[in-house]
């Protein structure tokens, strides 16, 4: 049974880390389905080399969480590994109270992953862990999405356009960013744009610029706020 109440609390803790990191990296402008992903990815040690890993290893915040949940992630699965070794052993050559003892283990799993799996649950932790790291940190003063980091202080990002209505792109007043292409709504396919280019209510655009030319872009785009603590 200690050994059940052990794994079930590892893996507890370890969706837990996963919930934290996806929320910290949600809060510096990483889109939470990418977020989550690379978290589990991280925590796991699957290491999944894609595009949107570059998302993470060129912004100097997503390295340290992934870090953090890469070295936690090893910790837990060695955990994990000795608690079932220790259990097995301690059980001896008895093949019923193996039987019973693996019964209790995924018993165990099964109950902890229902419970960390429900949605209702979910929500409700991810905004609760959303308002502390508010709270105690500088994470979620933007609301755009940093993709690359050239810099100390110059990045590439992608900024929503909340306006209601059309309007060409030299009507905003982007003086100081570097206008680099622009992706309609609904769409992943971006294209290359100049002053002309007119931008709809959803589209996207991506600039280039220090962090004060982000933050004047989004505030003229209709964002400007932080990002919101809940999914």
């Amino acid at each position: 049974m200690a050994a059940a109440l052990t794994i079930a609390i590892l893996l507890a803790l370890s969706v837990s880390l996963v919930r934290i990191g996806a929320v910290a990296m949600r809060l510096t402008g990483l889109p939470e389905n990418i977020a989550r992903f690379q978290c589990v990815s991280a925590l796991t040690g699957t290491g999944f080399t894609t595009h949107e890993a570059e998302m993470i290893v060129n912004y100097p915040i997503r390295r340290r969480i992934v870090i953090a949940l890469m070295v936690l992630g090893n910790l837990g699965l060695i955990s994990i590994a000795s608690t079932f070794i220790v259990a097995f052993v301690r059980t001896g050559p008895d093949t019923q109270h193996i039987a019973v003892q693996a019964a209790i283990m995924a018993a165990a799993i099964g109950i902890t992953f229902l419970v960390l799996t429900n949605k209702t649950l979910d929500r409700g932790m991810g905004a609760m862990i959303g308002r502390i790291l508010l709270r105690t940190t500088s994470l979620g003063e933007m609301d755009y999405h940093r993709i690359l980091q050239l810099g100390s202080d110059l990045s590439v990002a992608e900024h929503e356009y909340y306006g209601t209505e059309a309007r060409p792109v030299a009507e905003l007043d982007l003086h100081g960013e570097n206008i680099l292409a622009v992706r309609p709504a609904g769409s992943w396919k971006t294209e290359a744009t100049d002053k002309r280019t007119v931008i709809n209510p959803g589209d996207t655009l991506v600039l280039c610029g220090n962090e004060a030319c982000h933050k004047a872009a989004a505030t003229k785009l209709g964002g400007g706020g932080p990002v919101a603590a809940g999914d």
